[in-house]
């Protein structure tokens, strides 16, 4: 692989930096350049360092997480922001799709998954957990008696975004289902468009919510 995959890491807690820090040292391909202690911080450290990657907590003193997401995408647009976050905080991160992150890291799945929504983020996807958006889905019910839902997707335009929810990449749904990253990718933009929305992650939440698509048996 070429050039290292530049973070900056942003937790006010010293063992989860530990932790974080001790995981990316083994790995080839990552580089932790710099840590910050709170939003204040992570922020100016995102200003001088300019890491490819930001691994921002969810919950830390200082400017909430969507204004550092903004300020970001208004100063550092290159940043990719990938949110540590925990089951209860979908409040948050509802203005979090909506501010445009790359990513959301559930804590209680690192650190596997911390590596690949790094690696995932850069080959410009989107990383989220299934459980993450399951319970995204699950806070906005449609209305009772508002019968089913008028959108009606392809049968491959539902198999893909199954594995979406699933928390697959475009390379990996292309493998599973004998497509090209070209072709998942051109799918997508038209559930997107059907759903109105512009993100993968906001297409996964409406998906859910209407029950357009589920994830596979067994993930």
């Amino acid at each position: 692989m070429g050039d290292k995959i530049r973070v900056l890491l942003a937790d006010d807690h010293p063992l989860v930096r530990a932790g974080i820090s001790a995981i990316l040292s083994g790995e080839p391909d990552l580089e932790m350049v710099g840590e910050a202690a709170d939003a204040h911080e992570a922020r100016r450290l995102s200003l001088q360092l300019e890491p490819d990657v930001l691994l921002l907590d969810l919950s830390m003193p200082g400017p909430p997480a969507r204004e550092t997401v903004v300020f970001l995408h208004e100063n550092r647009p290159a940043i990719k922001v990938v949110v540590l976050t925990a089951y209860d905080d979908d409040a948050y991160v509802r203005g979090l799709v909506a501010a445009g992150v790359a990513g959301y890291v559930l804590k209680d799945e690192m650190p596997e998954a911390i590596v690949r929504a790094i690696r995932t983020v850069m080959r410009g996807d989107t990383w989220l957990s299934a459980n993450m958006v399951r319970k995204l889905a699950l806070g906005t019910p449609e209305p009772a008696g508002s019968g089913p839902p008028q959108i009606q997707l392809t049968d491959r335009e539902t198999q893909i975004m199954s594995l979406v929810l699933a928390g697959r990449t475009d390379r990996e749904i292309g493998e599973e289902l004998n497509l090209s990253e070209r072709t998942v990718r051109y799918s997508l933009r038209a559930v997107y468009d059907k759903l109105g929305v512009d993100s993968r992650v906001g297409a996964a939440v409406e998906a859910a919510r209407l029950g357009l698509a589920q994830p596979p048996e067994g993930g």
